[in-house]
C-alpha cells in the first residue's frame, strides 16, 4: 500500500472515531482502473489528458473507457475543479476534433467500482473510503483542508 493511500485511509479512521470536525473536511478522491490494468501510477496532468480526451489509448495499447459521475454530484464538482479546471457541466471534444469525449455515467461510488472491476480499460473516481480490491488506485487527490 503506497504511503498517500495508508495516510489517507488512516486520516478517514481518525475523523471517523473523533466525528468530522467542521464540513470543510473532504474526503480524498482515488482515480482507479481495473486491476488487471498494467499502470501502477498517473500523474494529474495524465489523468486531466485523459478525460478530456487527448489519450484515447493505454500506454499497453488498449482502448480507455472513461466513467464519469453525473452532473451535480458533488464528487464530479470536485474532480472537475480540481483535476480539469472546469464546470462540471463542461463538455470535452478530442483535440482537433468536433467529436465529444463520450464518459458513461454511474451514480454512485459502487456502480463505477463494479463497472471498472468488470471492464479492464476503465477509468473514473470514487471517495477513497469506497476503495475494494477489485480496482487499484493510480492517482490520489487529497482531501482539501478546513
Amino acid at each position: 500500500m503506497t504511503r498517500k493511500l495508508f495516510h489517507s485511509l488512516f486520516g478517514l479512521f481518525l475523523a471517523c472515531l473523533v466525528g468530522f470536525p467542521n464540513s470543510a473536511w473532504a474526503e480524498a478522491l482515488a482515480v482507479i482502473v481495473n486491476i488487471k490494468n498494467p499502470v501502477t501510477s498517473l500523474t494529474q496532468a495524465s489523468v486531466a489528458a485523459i478525460y478530456r480526451g487527448e489519450e484515447l489509448h493505454w500506454t499497453h495499447g488498449s482502448r480507455i473507457k472513461l466513467v464519469n459521475r453525473e452532473i451535480g454530484s458533488p464528487l464530479r464538482e470536485t474532480f472537475y475543479e480540481r483535476i480539469l479546471n472546469a464546470r462540471s457541466d463542461q463538455q470535452f471534444f478530442r483535440p482537433g476534433t468536433p467529436v465529444a469525449v463520450q464518459s458513461l455515467i454511474q451514480r454512485s461510488d459502487e456502480a463505477v467500482i463494479r463497472f471498472i472491476g468488470a471492464i479492464e480499460g476503465a477509468i473514473g473516481y470514487v471517495k477513497i473510503s469506497s476503495v475494494n480490491d477489485k480496482v487499484k488506485v493510480v492517482f490520489l487527490l487529497e482531501e482539501k483542508g478546513p
